[in-house]
Formats: structure tokens, sequence, C-alpha cells
């Protein structure tokens, strides 16, 4: 199990509360000790940049605080192997909550979709490597794809560590052929909103948006409490195995965060 989550709430930020969460999808040799290291630390980079710099905005401070955070984990000590080298690397997929506002940060291929008077809206953007913007990034820079892979290798287009694919001294962190540039968004926090979801793309890769949505909400009307809502989500992706494509055997990890009863 390569994935980790974190929620934090009421963290104090300039003028008031603040509540996170977020779901970290490793991979590679060292994918579970990454995603849990970003699990427990992007939520404090991002908090002292914005806290730091008073002229930052929150979604500022979520790009700043990703990178710094990235470039940090890549001399870690406790992430190296036994040749020196961080190997492996994973997604992120991070919301804050602050005032009337909800942030959220995306890099890679998880997902953050809301369900708003029951109709679902993909908030953040998948970073798959086939893409048309991530595969003009990716080739502009020197790489390919294949397989839908960045140079037939790696699922991802933008992720945490992965830096054997970032290695160009002479460009930027933005430039680099995985990247972990957040994509970053801003949705204003209304009545009609329901709930929020957050999951890994093995979610993603059995049931639709509008799926998932449709699926909360029919138990949730049945009075299922959340946590069996997410076991549930997660048995209906699990099995069976679709043995031809390995559907239904990743890593898979969803919240749900509730903001109204829609039961009145």
């Amino acid at each position: 199990m390569q994935d980790a989550f974190s929620l934090n709430l009421n963290s104090s930020t300039r003028e008031s509360n603040m509540d996170f969460f977020g779901v970290f999808d490793g991979h590679g040799p060292n994918g579970e000790n990454i995603s849990t290291h970003v699990a427990q630390n992007l939520s404090d980079f991002v908090l002292t940049d914005y806290l730091e710099d008073k002229t930052s905005t929150f979604p500022q401070s979520i790009e700043s605080g990703c990178l710094l955070l990235d470039s940090q984990m890549k001399s870690s000590q406790s992430l190296m192997s036994s040749d020196g080298t961080v190997m492996g690397g994973s997604t992120a997929c991070a919301v804050w909550m602050l005032d009337e506002y909800i942030y959220s940060g995306n890099v890679g291929d998880s997902r953050f979709v809301l369900s708003y008077n029951g109709k679902a809206y993909n908030v953040s953007e998948d970073h798959k490597p086939s893409s048309d913007l991530e595969k003009l990034r990716i080739e502009s820079f020197g790489g390919f794809v294949r397989n839908n892979r960045v140079n037939g290798s790696l699922g991802v287009a933008r992720a945490f560590g992965d830096y054997h694919f970032k290695t160009r001294t002479d460009l930027g962190a933005h430039q680099q052929l995985v990247t972990a540039v957040p994509d970053v968004r801003t949705v204003e926090i209304e009545d009609d909103i329901d709930f929020l979801v957050v999951a890994s793309d093995g979610v993603w890769d059995i049931m639709t948006n509008q799926q998932v949505v449709d699926f909360i909400f029919n138990l949730m009307r049945k009075k299922v409490p959340i946590n069996q809502i997410c076991e549930a989500i997660l048995k209906n992706c699990t099995l069976p195995i679709n043995p031809s494509s390995g559907l239904g055997s990743d890593n898979m990890t969803v919240i749900i965060v509730v903001l109204r009863d829609f039961n009145e």
C-alpha cells in the first residue's frame, strides 16, 4: 500500500482557522515513504510560506510550498536509498478550507470532485502524460510520451520526487519533464455544495465523477455513516479485479467531506 492521506483540522492562519485534507499516491521503489512524507509535511510548508510572506496569497503559497517541499526532499536522509539517492515519487491532491473558500493543489492524477446540488464537478486537473498540455510540455523540454508514459516509463506527468526526471539544471522547476508544480484552483463555498470527494486514481479508473457522487447520495439517503460509504466505494472499485487490464488492483484511498445536510 503506497497511498497516504492527511487530515488536519483547525490550523491557525493569519486571521482564522483552516481545515486541510489530502490524498497522496506513491509509486516506485520508495513510494510508500515518499507519499507519507508529503502527507505529513505539505500543509506545514504551505502554511509557513503563507504566514511568513505577508504579500503572498494562499494560492501562491500552495505553489511555493509544493516546490520547496519537493526541493528539500531530494536531500532528505530519511528518504534516501543506500546509494544516496531518493527513488520513486508521489502524487498529491490536497484541499484547504479557509474562510469562505476552498483551495486545492493537485500534483498528478489523484482527483478532487465536488457535488453541487447532486451534480459532479471535477475541480482538479489530471496530469496524465498523454494530455495535450502535459505532452506538449514534456516534448518541449526534451522528453517524449510513449504508451501514455513519460519517456515510456512514468504514468504521471507531475509528481513529488522522481528526481531522475528533474535533472536539467539549466531549467526551472516548471520546465522539468516531471514537475511538482501544482494545478491550483479556488472555489467559493456555497450553500449548494453537498460534499467534496478526494480520491486516488484507482477509484476514478473504475467510476466516473457522477457515478461516485450518485453512489454517495444513495447511501447517505439511507443514513449510512460516511466511513462505511468510503469502504463501500473502495469495495465497489476493487472487486472484481479485471485480469486483463489490472483495473481494480490499484492502491485506493478516498476522503469524503460533507458540507450540508441534504436530507432536510
